[in-house]
């Protein structure tokens, strides 16, 4: 791994980074993880909504989504919905954490660093990525409540001077104070697991260091995010049309009139229905994005004339493209996440002249702890061992040896 060079050519890594199998399978697992929670969830509001489960199933598919139903929503059913949302962003600020961290040991040059491993970097660190923007989230929260407790007795005569007139100027600094927090809360949002997984922050200190950033390096920020943006959709864009040409030179040579033909047609052109045709609300965007127009994409499937194992191929394939799907859409965060690591690695050097990378991590101290203690143990059993030879006795490995003789 080269070094960094601490500006923005250090941005530009970011596709190539990304482009790991290890980091995208990271997001693969978090997303289908999400993806399960969220579907449960959204059918769960609409089956409380009143909907059956096939109606349901006739008009989202695979992809439930409340603002697409006419019927009117019961509350409680947002609030169920919603819950789904909330838990598909704490999976993906979880994994974006997993790969911040192996992004972080990638660059200081342990390219063994494991999924695994990063997974037992959640169970340590995963709260810091989560209760940070809940944090400023209760420090607006507070400020707000604040201020309408004051505004109810500023209403009483006499009260008005007190509670407003004379501490206005105090407000509007508080004021102040909450917007750049709601500012702060979104960057917390955005850097916060590449924050915890290059620097080992806790709740604390990742909070201070989104006030910190955003206050020290706001036009570096703003820039590095947007040109990660940039890269990302531009490699992403070439990550998937990569995928759709492998997917169109699959079916042209398998479906040769010599060897599958018509079969093959029948089987892709209904199993890629139900993620690229008549059932999935993505169709439209992709067919513009991609110039990709299916017999599937157009609503022409063609479910007659399948067989029983004709069947159990279209629900084998039909798995097989939502992951090869999915990858794309990994892929995606995957940038997303390197890019935020990288932004912070960048900015933490800028304001604190910090060199994350050189530091030694968690690991690395614990590392040496741990050889120190053994030298430690050994220049203890080498002191006992010359004391028992000054002072005539045995030492212990005598001592074990004769015993064993002496058996």
């Amino acid at each position: 791994m080269k070094p960094l060079y601490f500006d923005v050519r250090d941005v530009f890594r970011t596709p190539r980074l990304a482009l790991s199998g290890k980091k995208i399978w990271v997001h693969l697992l978090g997303l289908g993880l999400g993806w399960a929670v969220y579907l449960i969830l959204s059918y769960l509001a609409l089956i409380i909504n009143g909907q059956s489960i096939v109606e349901i199933w006739n008009t989202h598919f695979l992809f439930p989504c409340l603002w697409g139903v006419d019927l009117p929503i019961a509350w409680y059913s947002w609030i169920v919905y919603g819950l789904g949302i909330l838990l598909w962003v704490i999976i993906f600020l979880l994994a974006s954490l997993a790969v911040s961290r192996i992004t972080y040991k990638q660059l200081k040059g342990d390219e063994f660093y494991s999924s695994g491993d990063s997974f037992k970097y959640i169970k340590k660190h995963g709260t810091a990525v989560i209760m940070g923007p809940v944090s400023l989230l209760l420090i607006m929260a507070f400020f707000i409540v604040m201020a309408i407790i004051a505004a109810w007795i500023a209403k009483w005569p006499v009260l008005d001077i007190l509670f407003l007139g004379i501490p206005y100027l105090l407000y509007f600094i508080v004021a102040v104070f909450v917007v750049y927090t709601a500012v702060v809360f979104v960057v917390s949002l955005i850097l916060g697991a590449g924050i915890v997984g290059t620097a080992e922050e806790d709740t604390m200190e990742t909070v201070f260091q989104s006030y910190s950033t955003l206050w020290a390096q706001p036009w570096r920020l703003v820039i590095y995010e947007g040109l990660v943006l940039g890269l990302t959709a531009v490699a992403t864009y070439i990550y998937a049309y990569a995928m759709i040409i492998g997917y169109q030179f699959f079916n042209y040579v398998f479906g040769q009139s010599w060897l599958m033909n018509g079969k093959l047609s029948r089987i892709m052109e209904q199993a890629s229905s139900y993620i690229f045709g008549i059932n999935s609300p993505l169709t439209p965007f992709l067919s513009k994005t991609f110039n990709l127009y299916t017999p599937a994409s157009l609503g022409m499937v063609r479910p007659l004339y399948l067989t029983t194992t004709d069947m159990i191929t279209i629900v084998l394939i039909a798995i097989a493209l939502f992951v090869i799907g999915g990858s794309a859409v990994a892929y995606l965060l995957t940038n997303f996440s390197v890019g935020q690591s990288l932004i912070y690695v960048i900015l933490r050097k800028k304001k604190d002249d910090e060199d994350l990378i050189a530091r030694k991590d968690e690991d690395e101290l614990k590392e040496e702890e741990k050889e120190e203690d053994e030298k430690l143990d050994s220049d203890e059993t080498i002191e006992t061992d010359k004391s028992a030879e000054d002072t005539g006795k045995d030492t212990p490995a005598e001592d074990a040896a004769e015993e064993k003789n002496e058996q």
